[in-house]
């Protein structure tokens, strides 16, 4: 199987694929049968080298990663948010900045279909000290 049978037969799906800083993000995941996300596995690397890079997100995710934290304002949320590494004690964070933890970004963006109104209103929640545990 060739990388480009593999997102041939993504497409075929329905299934969008894009590398995310290292990670490759399919929407709708649940429309991928075992068979074929373990093909995905097998030539992660591979997709990896040949989709469209945002260098953008790629140096997020980076920072996340060395740093653990990285600092940022949203204009859907007109507000100052923090995107953190799973581990990162938030109250290392600067006053005012409201973290997200990279399980819950995946969790949020998963699938694509959070409205804007949606996530403003997780955002209040989330400033109030809530976690994201499920979207649906």
């Amino acid at each position: 199987m060739t990388t480009e049978s593999i997102i041939r037969q993504l497409d075929d799906l329905g299934v969008s694929i894009q590398s995310m800083g290292g990670t490759l993000m399919l929407e709708p995941a649940s429309r991928v049968p075992k068979e074929l996300m373990n093909e995905i596995k097998q030539y992660k690397d591979d997709l990896l080298d040949v989709l469209p890079k945002d260098a953008e997100l790629d140096d997020i995710v980076r920072h996340v990663r060395e740093d653990g934290y990285v600092l940022l304002w949203s204009n859907v949320l007109e507000d100052s948010v923090a995107f953190i590494h799973d581990d990162f004690d938030p109250v290392r964070l600067p006053h005012g900045f409201v973290p997200y933890t990279l399980s819950e970004l995946s969790k949020l963006f998963a699938d694509g279909s959070l409205s804007a109104d949606s996530l403003r209103l997780i955002h209040v929640a989330k400033k109030h000290g809530g976690k994201v545990t499920d979207v649906s």
